[in-house]
């Protein structure tokens, strides 16, 4: 079951308006009960045994046993604990052939740190010409202050074609269920 058809059209119409991306209401947007079942239902669906996933501490309480739950690795890179920023050039001589997801947390939870268009080119650099799935959480994307800018996968198409997006109604809007949009991952 993927949600009610008005509903995800409307999801379609907000991505359009906000973010410059369309997205297909039949089939790469998925109404799920919470954010924590679209991150379980993205990770199980897309991760395998053997495979490594990357993520920035601290982090959700959920990515790492999720990861584990698959017979993947978890592998928990720090963030800076002066800024919060990630250290892209860590993340580059962390990825092996068995790197599978990169999930990342913008807006981040706890800190409130935002990705800069320097982030989103890192990332984007990483990833091209690979397999490697970004898996975005997005659920803080409204929680933004001075007049940062959102950088969700979806207003850049290199990242939107291999991304996953996790966004929150409870978050958002303040009423519970979640929102996955996804292009076709590159397969595993």
């Amino acid at each position: 079951m993927s949600g009610v058809l008005a509903l995800r059209e409307a999801l379609t119409l907000k991505t359009q308006q906000l973010y410059g991306a369309t997205y297909d209401p039949g089939n790469e947007i998925t109404v799920v009960a919470s954010a924590s079942e679209g991150l379980y239902a993205s990770i199980s669906a897309l991760v395998h045994p053997g495979d490594e996933v990357i993520y920035f501490e601290p982090s959700f309480d959920s990515y790492g046993p999720i990861v584990q739950l698959q017979g993947a690795t978890p592998i928990a890179i720090k963030l800076s604990p002066v800024d919060f920023h990630v250290d892209w050039d860590e993340v580059a001589a962390t990825i092996t052939p068995r790197t599978r997801m990169i999930i990342i947390n913008s807006q981040h939870n706890p800190s409130g740190n935002a990705f800069t268009v320097e982030d989103i080119n890192r990332l984007t650099a990483l990833t091209r010409d690979s397999k490697i799935i970004v898996l975005s959480d997005e659920v803080y994307e409204y929680v933004v202050f001075d007049g940062t800018l959102h950088h969700s996968m979806a207003r850049y198409p290199a990242l939107a074609e291999r991304s996953v997006i996790v966004s929150s109604f409870g978050k958002s809007y303040h009423v519970t269920g979640c929102v996955s949009v996804s292009r076709s991952c590159p397969p595993s």
